[in-house]
């Protein structure tokens, strides 16, 4: 049985928090993600092989079965886009310790380095919002950000693996030993951005609502609401993927009625797909369930702590943002 979402006023702090886990999450799937990445190391890659180079930076080898389930693509694709990561001198193929006739995709030492790189300039992003805030803020923030991420970790049962960030990711970001503060709000952040950058959670939502589409399809459900009417081509480029992999997900959100397909008046030959009443109320529906359940995993917040929590998050969104 779903939670009951709580009245607005009383999720405010949650309806934030959520805004910072959503852009993490959307962020992989839109077409900055390939910009930045490119722009931090001079290497070209497709989202869809970004997406798969961010599964594997947990340090622990995987087969392609595991890779693709961890980015809720098929057999097939998942080995394609290994192969253009090999290929790339950014992963490497191990036999499998436990049967040597498989194997294992890990990063290489090259990848390894690429991805401290554009991590190193990508945690800027971050610590921008709060440079110029009062220390006691910041210590602020990070109580609530360091809640967060536990309890996050607990339920999907991901341990912290290590302790601190690397001399030089301080260093890239140029911070001082003597700014605690700072440090330890970077060192939070960092580990909820990965936490929530490599989750598949809205496939847990769909599955609870029996949604007929997985988070890939869903992503561009949302999008297509939040900015559609707009031609498949747009949309791939938001996404980041092929228009192959577009009109995909288009097919797949037509034949469940999520979405429609309507000549454009300016240009006949043009189709607009927006989305449908059905696709709207599917939306409201993740939306209204995820509240929920991030509430329940958070678990009861005081009076008081919202009121030093609610205003420092919504600083901090405000400053992404911008």
């Amino acid at each position: 049985m779903t939670t009951v979402v709580p009245v607005a006023k009383e999720v405010a702090l949650e309806t934030e928090t959520l805004r910072l886990i959503n852009l993490v999450a959307y962020s992989a799937y839109s077409r900055s993600f390939g910009r930045g990445f490119r722009e931090a190391t001079g290497i070209e890659l497709p989202g869809s092989e970004l997406r798969t180079l961010l599964a594997l930076t947990t340090g622990t080898p995987v087969s392609i079965g595991e890779l693709a389930s961890m980015i809720d693509v098929d057999l097939g694709q998942a080995s394609r886009q290994v192969t253009t990561l090999v290929e790339a001198r950014l992963v490497d193929r191990v036999a499998d310790p436990a049967d040597r006739r498989r194997s294992l995709a890990i990063l290489s030492d090259q990848g390894i380095t690429v991805y401290n790189r554009w991590r190193g300039v990508w945690i800027q992003q971050y610590l921008e919002p709060v440079l110029l805030w009062a220390g006691d803020h910041v210590v602020t923030l990070t109580q609530w950000l360091t809640r967060v991420d536990t309890c996050l970790r607990q339920t999907l049962q991901r341990p912290v693996t290590g302790h601190g960030l690397p001399d030089d990711w301080y260093r890239t970001a140029r911070l001082k030993s003597d700014e605690p503060s700072l440090r330890h709000y970077l060192e939070v952040m960092v580990r909820l951005v990965e936490l929530a950058g490599r989750s598949n959670g809205f496939n847990d939502l769909l599955t609870e609502l029996r949604a007929p589409i997985r988070q890939h399809a869903y992503f561009a459900l949302r999008l297509i609401a939040r900015h559609g009417p707009m031609p498949i081509s747009e949309l791939a480029t938001r996404l980041a993927v092929d228009p192959s992999q577009a009109s995909k997900r288009v097919r797949m959100l037509r034949q469940h009625g999520l979405v429609d397909q309507a000549v454009d008046s300016f240009d006949r030959r043009s189709a607009q797909v927006r989305v449908s009443r059905r696709g709207v109320l599917l939306v409201q529906r993740v939306h209204d369930l995820q509240l929920a359940s991030f509430a329940s995993i958070v678990g009861e917040v005081s009076s008081d702590d919202r009121g030093r929590w609610t205003p420092l998050m919504a600083r901090l969104l405000e400053g992404l943002s911008s």
